[in-house]
C-alpha cells in the first residue's frame, strides 16, 4: 500500500519543472508614455507588446513604420550597443546593417542603417532562395531606455502609387521623446 502512495509523489516530483526559470515580465507601459510622433495620414496603427518591449506599428498597404522601446524590464535588449551587436540589426546571413546616412531625430543626430531582410520564404519543402528588400532603422537613445525606429516596404517592385519613404522622412522629423 505504501508504494501505491509514494508512486503518485515520485510522478509529481519528476514533472515539476527543474532548476529556476526566470519569468517573463508583462509590462504595460506604452510608447505614448515615452515619446509623442505624427502617423503618416492614412496609415493603419496598433500597439503590441513584442520580445518584452512596448511596440508600435503603423501601416499602409505593404509599408511599415515600426517604434520599438527597449531597455525596459523584460526587454530583450538592455543597450543600444546591445541590440545592434544582436541579430536584430544584422541582415539575413548576419552580416552587420549598412550605414545609410545621418538624420535628427528628437534634437539628437542619429544614423541610419540599412538591412536586408526576408519579404518571402521559399515552401517548406522546397529549396531556393529567400526574396529580400531594405529595412532601415535607428536606435535613439532616451535616458536608461532607447528606441528603435524602423521602415521597410514588403515588396521587392516599388509602390508606383505611394512613396513610403517619403512618409518615414516626415516620420523622423515629427518623432519626439519626452523628457523622464
Amino acid at each position: 500500500m505504501k508504494k501505491l502512495l509514494l508512486l503518485p509523489l515520485l510522478l509529481l516530483t519528476a514533472a515539476a519543472p527543474g532548476g529556476k526559470e526566470k519569468a517573463a515580465v508583462k509590462t504595460t507601459e506604452k510608447i505614448a508614455d515615452f515619446a509623442t510622433y505624427t502617423a503618416p495620414e492614412g496609415w493603419a496603427a496598433e500597439e503590441k507588446i513584442g520580445q518584452g518591449d512596448p511596440q508600435a506599428r503603423l501601416e499602409k498597404g505593404l509599408h511599415v513604420i515600426t517604434v520599438r522601446l527597449a531597455g525596459g524590464p523584460g526587454s530583450r535588449y538592455k543597450s543600444p550597443a546591445e541590440f545592434q551587436g544582436g541579430f536584430e540589426a544584422r541582415s539575413l546571413g548576419g552580416k552587420p546593417a549598412e550605414k545609410a546616412r545621418t538624420v535628427i531625430v528628437s534634437g539628437a543626430r542619429v544614423m541610419v542603417y540599412r538591412r536586408k531582410v526576408p519579404v518571402a520564404l521559399p515552401p517548406p519543402d522546397e529549396s531556393g532562395p529567400a526574396t529580400l528588400t531594405s529595412e532601415e532603422f535607428c536606435v535613439l537613445p532616451a535616458g536608461r531606455r532607447f528606441f528603435v525606429l524602423s521602415y521597410s516596404y514588403g515588396d521587392t517592385t516599388p509602390d508606383p502609387a505611394y512613396d513610403g519613404e517619403k512618409a518615414w522622412a516626415e516620420f523622423l522629423k515629427s518623432f519626439r521623446a519626452k523628457k523622464r
